[in-house]
């Protein structure tokens, strides 16, 4: 039996922008299966401190793998004092994070065997794209067949987006790849590749007739693509990705005049009451009482913490994985679910 824990040990920093870092990480104390699952595409969850000292899991995408036990992640500092902040500013050449698993359904073979396929990226989202572009270019450059794909990514300023230079690359000699840039924080001049402006509805368009499209950025932007993509191209695939959790609910002028509103959460497996503030994911909740929920994503797309809930006042945001069916029977995931005042009766251990 392997009692090495199972490190991340850093090998490499590059610098991509100013606000985002590429670490290459040798996986140590791991087994054949675990180097296997280590797809690009797919994300490996690190344990890594916040800025205060917390302890917290953390998933980052698999952009590239070289050799059995080297991968790269790309981290961007996002200024809040959470992980990825902690982790761009003290992971250093010689020092590791403890890894506990790789997870995600998207890699390579998600979409190598479709004729077209759209993306969609939103900020730091470019790393699933980027992922797999790579790995369809190794297969181009071997003389394999490979989809048509047009990418539309949206960035803040022109300095601030990852990978820039090499999809701008891809795209003047593969003739299979095409590049659209939406530049939403300064001015640019629009042309064949960038263009001043969010992308729209409408702009859906220029991924022509996708088989499958893939969709990766933060919940919101996530959740609104999704939707314009099941309007436009309702036999799509879609393939979704999302590293953010849903925000909470805008107070009400109600709510904010509670200053010390909180819920009651009657756990209905133990019968145990509890009482926290409001204003918090479910799985926050739960987790900041001592009471272990399973998750992976905290994004609203795995599906581990599938829970029940019922009575009282919460808000359910969009998730990525239940079925209406599902939501029909009262199913939720604690990590898109608000609760907001009253009694919430929570079943952690709903029947499937």
């Amino acid at each position: 039996m392997n009692d090495i824990p199972l490190q991340a040990r850093c090998e490499r920093v590059t610098t991509e922008t100013a606000g985002v870092k590429v670490f290459t990480l040798r996986a140590q104390g791991a087994h054949a299966d675990f180097l296997n699952s280590l797809e690009p595409g797919k994300h490996v969850a690190l344990h890594y401190p916040d800025t205060t000292g917390t302890q917290h899991q953390r998933l980052y995408s698999i952009t590239r793998k070289q050799g059995a036990d080297l991968f790269e992640i790309a981290v961007k500092r996002e200024g809040r004092g959470g992980v990825s902040d902690h982790l761009h500013a003290t992971l250093q050449e010689g020092s590791t994070a403890p890894m506990q698993f790789v997870a995600g359904d998207i890699s390579l073979a998600s979409i190598v065997n479709y004729k077209y396929v759209g993306m969609l990226a939103g900020g730091i989202g470019i790393t699933l794209p980027i992922a797999l572009l790579r790995g369809l270019l190794d297969l181009s450059c071997s003389g394999l067949p490979v989809p048509r794909v047009v990418l539309l990514l949206c960035v803040p300023t022109i300095a601030e987006s990852p990978f820039l230079q090499e999809l701008l690359e891809l795209e003047l000699t593969m003739s299979w790849f095409s590049l659209h840039v939406f530049v939403t924080r300064e001015t640019v001049k629009s042309n064949g590749h960038f263009t001043a402006g969010r992308p729209c509805v409408e702009t859906l368009s220029l991924l022509g007739l996708p088989e499958a499209v893939v969709i990766c950025g933060s919940h919101r932007f996530a959740r609104g693509f999704r939707e314009h993509t099941l309007a436009m191209f309702p036999a799509s695939k879609l393939l979704i990705e999302s590293f953010t959790p849903p925000a909470a609910p805008v107070p009400t002028e109600q709510m904010q005049a509670q200053d010390s509103a909180s819920v009651r959460l009657h756990m209905t497996d133990s019968d145990q009451v509890i009482e926290v503030p409001a204003g918090n994911s479910l799985l926050d909740m739960l987790e900041s009482s001592g009471i272990a929920v399973p998750n992976q994503c905290r994004a609203g797309i795995c599906g581990n913490c599938r829970i029940k809930v019922s009575d009282g006042e919460y808000k359910l945001e969009s998730d990525f994985c239940l079925s209406n069916q599902d939501k029909d029977e009262g199913y939720a995931l604690a990590c898109c679910t608000f609760p907001l005042s009253g009694t919430i009766k929570v079943d952690l251990k709903p029947s499937v």
